[in-house]
């Protein structure tokens, strides 16, 4: 008769980066209320929001969702919620260049803020109801192919593809999270079973 598998419950950690009026409030809103707001106001500092849901029958999560300033003059208090984050969602607007130039410049934040070397992270071009955009749709697939970044267009106007863009992030966590686990139980049990022949050994040795 076969045991039924134990529930897991996950705890992550997400922070939203970009340049300031990329539209990162505005994701975080339509993702947690499925409401838009126009001109949504600068985010000082940082804010944050916590999203709980079920994943399938046995598995459920808990994120943390951080909202952080975008400005340039803010960013030394936003580097201190890099810290221990698990994914990270990396937005800039399709229409504006420079958003999307200031891209490098958020990696290399990322690279010497963040302690998880494993840590996920989507590339998230915004804005795309705009009539007119300055960085196309392979310029954009294509930079995020070189940074091995996941990539995912949004328009948080409309509504289209914000379940998508968290729902890519938060899957591609939990996979690093369960290859991590069986890693970890796979070296846990080689090292019991190196101390059973250790142990054996010596057994063997002093009669």
């Amino acid at each position: 008769m076969s045991s039924r598998p134990s529930k897991v419950f996950y705890q992550f950690k997400l922070i939203l980066l970009g340049d300031s009026g990329v539209g990162k409030s505005s994701l975080l809103s339509r993702y947690m209320d499925e409401e838009f707001v126009p001109n949504h106001p600068c985010t000082v500092n940082a804010d944050f929001k916590i999203k709980a849901m079920l994943i399938d029958e046995f598995s459920s999560v808990q994120m943390t969702i951080w909202d952080t300033c975008g400005q340039e003059r803010y960013r030394a208090i936003t580097r201190g919620y890099f810290k221990d984050a698990h994914g990270i969602i990396l937005v800039y607007d399709v229409a504006d260049k420079r958003s999307f130039s200031d891209l490098d410049i958020w990696l290399e934040e990322i690279k010497k803020n963040t302690v998880k070397e494993d840590i996920s992270i989507i590339l998230v071009g915004n804005k795309i109801d705009l009539k007119y955009r300055n960085i196309n749709t392979e310029e954009a697939e294509n930079f995020a192919k070189e940074n091995n970044l996941m990539y995912c267009e949004t328009s948080c106007k409309e509504g289209r593809n914000i379940e998508m863009a968290f729902d890519m992030i938060t899957k591609d966590i939990i996979k690093k999270q369960n290859n991590k686990n069986v890693i970890e139980n796979k070296d846990n049990n080689v090292k019991v079973v190196k101390e059973r022949e250790i142990k054996r050994e010596k057994e063997v040795s002093c009669c």
